[in-house]
């Protein structure tokens, strides 16, 4: 074990045997993860263009653009910098970057959020911060075609 608690790098060896992992940080016991879920970890930082078909957890940093078909949880210990397209977006941690949610969208009292924000639901718990526009609309109007763009008077 390192001086920070963690284990370091580890070799995997085909057909060996893997340890149990070390018990989860307790930030990380507070998300509740489903089934093939992709992690960003702690410590990790990642750019480019991720499109994830399930969830994602961030606990690391990510920059460049997030297409997720479910849900994405930005951790305390997590950052990102992309515009993020997803069903539902948790935001716990720091987000710079437009989000377009297709359910909802949460920003908890850790999290901060510097973008706009296109969703049929938001909540903004007491303590965030969140600098940005936001777009709100009935569920059923996601279905439909884009709202006409006003007329111009000459």
């Amino acid at each position: 074990m390192d001086a920070q608690g963690g284990t370091g790098w580890r070799r995997l060896v085909p057909g060996a045997r893997l340890e149990e992992p070390a018990a989860p940080a307790p930030e990380a016991e507070s998300v509740v993860r489903e089934p093939n879920v992709a992690v960003i970890a702690r410590g990790v930082e990642m750019s480019g263009r991720l499109v994830v078909p399930n969830s994602l957890v961030v606990e690391g940093e990510f920059s460049g653009e997030l297409e997720i078909a479910s849900s994405v949880v930005i951790t305390e210990s997590g950052a990102v910098t992309a515009p993020i397209r997803a069903r539902s977006v948790e935001i716990r941690g720091a987000v710079m970057g437009d989000i377009v949610a297709t359910r909802e969208v949460v920003i908890h009292s850790t999290g901060r959020l510097h973008g706009d924000v296109e969703t049929p639901s938001l909540v903004i718990a007491r303590g965030a911060t969140f600098n940005g526009r936001t777009r709100m609309y009935r569920p059923e109007h996601a279905l439909q075609s884009p709202a006409p763009q006003p007329e111009t008077r000459a």
